[in-house]
C-alpha cells in the first residue's frame, strides 16, 4: 500500500493510496515495507501454483477463485482467526470510493491570468474571474475532457471556466489598475469591411 504527492495534492479531503506490488521501491528486507504483500505471494505459489496446472487462463482464474475461498475460511497460524473473519472484524474501516473519483486524477497546471483575463491550455483559451488578472492559478482538468477545467487558487476552488467570449472579453477596461466591465448595450461585434466610410457627398 502506498501513495505519492501527486495523490496528497489532487485529493486533499480524501485519503487515496493504491494497493500494489512493487518490490522495487522496497529495500531488501524490508519486512514493513512489503512483507505481508510477499508472504501472500508465497502462500499462492507454494500452494497455489504448485498444485493446479490451468490449461487456460480462464480454468486458472475458476481454480483460483476456488483456492481463494477455501483459504479465506482456513484459519491462520499467526493469527488464530482466518482472513475473511479478521477482515469482517475491521469492515467499519473500508469506505466506499467517491463519486467524483475520476476528478481526484486530473493534472495540474500553474498558470498567470493575462490582462484579457484569459488562461491558454493545450491550445485553448478560457476566461478567468477579473479578480485574477495578473495572479498565478492552478488548472485542474482532464486530457479527454476540455470542457471541464476548474480554477484554484489559494486552496479554494473557484469553479470552472468557460472558453473565451470574444464580444464580452473585448468590453473590459483596464485603467489605472482598476478592472471593470462595459456594460454598455452595444455588443461590439465585429461586421468587417471597409476602415473608412463615405458618403456620395463626400465623393463630389
Amino acid at each position: 500500500m502506498w501513495t505519492t504527492a501527486f495523490l496528497q495534492k489532487q485529493s486533499p479531503g480524501t485519503y487515496l493510496c493504491v494497493v500494489r506490488h512493487r518490490p522495487s521501491s522496497c529495500p531488501s528486507l524490508s519486512t514493513e515495507g512489503k512483507g505481508k504483500i510477499e508472504r501472500w505471494f508465497g502462500t499462492v505459489r507454494g500452494s497455489f501454483l504448485a498444485a493446479y496446472k490451468p490449461s487456460t487462463f480462464e480454468d486458472l482464474n475458476e481454480k483460483f477463485s476456488a483456492w481463494v475461498s477455501i483459504y479465506n475460511n482456513t484459519r491462520h497460524s499467526s493469527t488464530a482467526d482466518t482472513p475473511l473473519k479478521r477482515f469482517a472484524s475491521n469492515i467499519e474501516c473500508v469506505r466506499p470510493a467517491p463519486k467524483d473519483l475520476e476528478d481526484h486524477f486530473r493534472k495540474t497546471a500553474k498558470r498567470t491570468v493575462a490582462k484579457d483575463r484569459t488562461v491558454a491550455l493545450a491550445g485553448r483559451l478560457y476566461e478567468a474571474p477579473v479578480e485574477f488578472i495578473g495572479k498565478q492559478v492552478s488548472l485542474l482538468y482532464h486530457e479527454h475532457d476540455p470542457a471541464r477545467v476548474e480554477l484554484i487558487f489559494a486552496g479554494k476552488t473557484y469553479g470552472f471556466l468557460s472558453s473565451v467570449d470574444v464580444n464580452v472579453n473585448y468590453r473590459i477596461k483596464r485603467d489605472s489598475g482598476i478592472t471593470e466591465i462595459d456594460a454598455g448595450n452595444n455588443p461590439g461585434k465585429y461586421t468587417g469591411g471597409c476602415l473608412f466610410k463615405t458618403t456620395r457627398e463626400d465623393d463630389k
